[in-house]
């Protein structure tokens, strides 16, 4: 079955109230594991390579920590670049440190905020992943009691809303 038919048997299997607030999530979530997550909670049950595909075709992430990490490389570079013009005498020394004090600091700037993004999604991710094996190993425990399948059902949106919106 291809990621187009998996995706689209999942959200036509979806009522009007859970398929558009799963739209909505994919489209405003940076994190397609995240939406995988979220989708696994509705009953997904297709590949993640599916679902990530449909997320990089329908919803494209702009994705802000490779963005950064370039930037990083590229001021880098051009502390580098004033460095070797201040060795060959083409900048003045004094020149170039106010531009060199400027750049570091744009750079760390960038290093703390790629940091930052990387603890926070690891964060979220591992307590969304580690909820997400939870509540599918008591559904699958409980997997005859039709009345406690209902409740856990209800509890697993109740606890994915709650830690998605603690962003």
């Amino acid at each position: 079955m291809t990621h187009e038919k998996q995706i689209q048997a999942f959200l036509g299997g979806l009522d009007d109230t859970h398929r558009e607030g799963f739209m909505a999530y994919a489209e405003h979530t940076y994190s397609v594991v995240e939406i995988w997550l979220y989708a696994g909670v509705l009953g997904y049950e297709g590949s993640f390579s599916a679902l990530e595909k449909w997320i990089a075709q329908t919803y494209p992430k702009l994705n802000r920590k490779a963005i950064l990490l370039a930037e990083s490389v590229k001021l880098e570079g051009d502390i580098d670049f004033l460095r070797q013009q201040v060795q060959m005498d083409l900048v003045s020394a004094a020149d170039a440190a106010s531009k060199i004090a400027h750049l570091s600091k744009e750079l760390r700037s960038h290093l703390v905020e790629i940091d930052k993004m990387t603890k926070a999604a690891d964060r979220k991710g591992l307590v969304m992943g580690g909820a997400d094996r939870v509540l599918r190993e008591l559904k699958a425990i409980f997997k005859g009691n039709e009345d406690l399948m209902n409740a856990l059902d209800l509890a697993s949106e109740s606890v994915w809303a709650m830690l998605a919106d603690e962003g």
